[in-house]
């Protein structure tokens, strides 16, 4: 993106190269155009900015729901029910109720409790790649969310590559430019079907009760209020839609990040870092979530600007991470700062449920790539970016070498 004037430093999430190198843009944004109008939307880089919108009532998460109602493509009872019930896509009340019942399942404690057999997946998945003299390490990134999401929720394994194949459909809805009428009825398709394999696997986890997180929400209470069959339902999808692409990215986005910065992986291994530090550095220079949008429901003023009711606004969550005025020196990857304040994961009311998942598994992953792997190179130059949308940066091909310790 070529800035010759602030009046020309416009934010365009088709411009060639974007997916390649998306700090650039956002740099320059940041100095030259920080808050914007373009694309019938307003552009929101800076970390103050951004921080201040997701703190405010003013705006709602409900603008992919409503977008998708006015295509006006038909029936699509299942995606009108997921802009009611999926927490990501409801406002206070609706989503303090939700997130107060799912939060009884989704705590660290339960979460905690499959440590050993994440762990026994990840070396699984990783210990046969060591020594190999290339291997696609984003394979194994999709694999490890994939099956530990699975895992947790209690889902059989005879079930799981149909989820996968529906959940890679429906995550699309996360990608409004990207939402053609046929798409749509698409998604509402593979929902309906992810939809019903869910069903069959909750009426069974009724007359079942295990300690996975599926039996737990089942059982949520708070006084007389329970999740209804299709709120489990949803909540099933959207731990698979949100969950996975993001958990997936943490991994992989960061084995990249040590293939280009070497000095890092060996201060890891030295033990001057802790895998908390790595996650948090992981996560605020190369973020799998980009952007996120809010809706304005009432004037509110961001900067100099006045946002007016019925606006949306792209927040540009991997821009706010690389603010100079947050972070240091925040082109760099250094695994040795306090990086805790990064906003990956999103912040306030709907800061990400489930990032202790992600987190968890990230964890378990440099850890153990800390005692087995002495040096991470890339096998190629050919390592490749999910095109397909700009919501989200993930890889889709990462050929990589692990060295023995």
């Amino acid at each position: 993106m070529m800035i010759t004037s602030e009046s020309t430093a416009k934010f365009n999430p088709f411009a060639p190269g974007l997916k390649e190198d998306p700090y650039t843009t956002y740099r320059l944004l940041r100095q030259h155009n920080p808050l914007h109008h373009t694309l019938d939307m307003w552009i929101v880089t800076k970390y103050k900015d951004i921080i201040q919108v997701l703190n405010s009532d003013a705006v709602s998460v409900n603008y992919i729901p409503q977008y998708v109602i006015k295509q006006k493509v038909g029936d699509i009872p299942g995606l009108v029910e997921l802009g009611k019930k999926a927490i990501v896509f409801t406002d206070p009340p609706d989503h303090g109720r939700l997130r107060r019942l799912a939060g009884q399942a989704f705590s660290n404690t339960n979460i905690q409790a499959y440590t050993d057999r994440i762990q026994k997946l990840i070396e699984e998945l990783v210990a046969p790649m060591i020594g190999e003299k290339s291997f696609d390490f984003a394979r194994i990134a999709h694999q490890i969310p994939l099956h530990t999401i699975a895992h947790l929720l209690g889902i059989p394994d005879e079930y799981i590559n149909r989820i996968d194949e529906y959940i890679h459909r429906v995550r699309s809805i996360l990608e409004p430019s990207l939402l053609t009428k046929m798409r749509i009825r698409r998604i509402e398709e593979d929902l309906q079907s992810c939809l019903g394999l869910f069903q069959k696997i909750i009426d069974y986890r009724k007359t079942d009760l295990g300690e996975d997180l599926l039996s737990k929400l089942i059982q949520a209470r708070v006084g007389e209020d329970r999740l209804s069959d299709s709120e489990l339902g949803i909540a099933c999808v959207m731990t698979f839609v949100a969950g996975h692409e993001t958990s997936k990215g943490l991994l992989s986005n960061g084995i990249l990040a040590f293939t280009k910065h070497p000095e890092q992986w060996q201060i890891f291994r030295e033990g001057q870092a802790t895998s908390k530090q790595v996650i948090d550095e992981i996560l605020r220079f190369d973020p799998p979530l980009q952007q996120t949008v809010r809706l304005a429901v009432s004037e509110l003023q961001v900067g100099s600007q006045t946002i007016q009711k019925d606006e949306r606004m792209l927040l540009c969550l991997a821009s706010a991470n690389r603010d100079e005025e947050q972070f240091f020196n925040p082109d760099a990857f250094d695994i040795t700062r306090d990086a805790a304040s990064q906003i990956a994961f999103g912040h306030g009311i709907h800061n990400c449920l489930g990032q202790m998942i992600a987190r968890l598994e990230g964890k378990l992953l440099f850890t153990y790539l800390q005692e087995h792997v002495q040096h991470i190179e890339l096998a190629s130059a050919d390592y490749r970016w999910n095109t397909d949308g700009f919501i989200t940066r993930t890889l889709t091909y990462l050929p990589v070498t692990f060295y023995g310790a």
